[in-house]
C-alpha cells in the first residue's frame, strides 16, 4: 500500500498503527510525531536493554529465553510485554527468534 507524504512523494505506508522510527528515510527530516513515538518506545529501560542486547548479538536472531536472560528480566510476562511494544517497527520476530529491523538497527546505533 502506498501513501502520499506531505512533500508529495509516495512512500510505503506499512502498518498504519505502528510508530515510525527515527531516521526512517535517511537524509530527510523525521516527522515530529514519529520522533515522539520512537522516544515513547525508548522511555523504558527494559526496552532499551532489549535493543542493546539484540544489537550486541553475534547471531542474526536471538531466542526469547536467551534474550530475556541477556536483558536480565526474570518475569517472562513483563519481558514479553516490553518486547511486544518494540515488535513491528524496531524488532522483528523470525523463525529463529527476534532480530532488529533496519529502523531498530539505526536506533540501536544511537544508544
Amino acid at each position: 500500500m502506498m501513501s502520499e507524504r506531505a512533500d508529495g512523494d509516495d512512500a510505503p505506508s506499512g502498518d498504519e498503527d505502528a510508530p515510525r522510527a527515527v531516521g526512517e528515510h535517511l537524509g530527510e527530516r523525521a516527522d515530529p510525531a514519529a520522533v515522539t513515538d520512537t522516544f515513547t518506545l525508548l522511555s523504558n529501560e527494559t526496552r532499551v536493554r532489549i535493543l542493546a542486547a539484540l544489537a550486541d548479538s553475534d547471531a542474526e536472531a536471538v531466542r526469547f529465553s536467551d534474550l530475556r536472560s541477556r536483558v536480565g528480566v526474570t518475569d517472562s510476562g513483563q519481558f514479553n510485554y516490553h518486547l511486544e511494544k518494540l515488535r513491528g517497527e524496531l524488532v522483528a520476530k523470525t523463525d529463529d527468534g527476534y532480530a532488529l529491523t533496519d529502523a531498530g538497527g539505526r536506533v540501536a546505533d544511537l544508544l
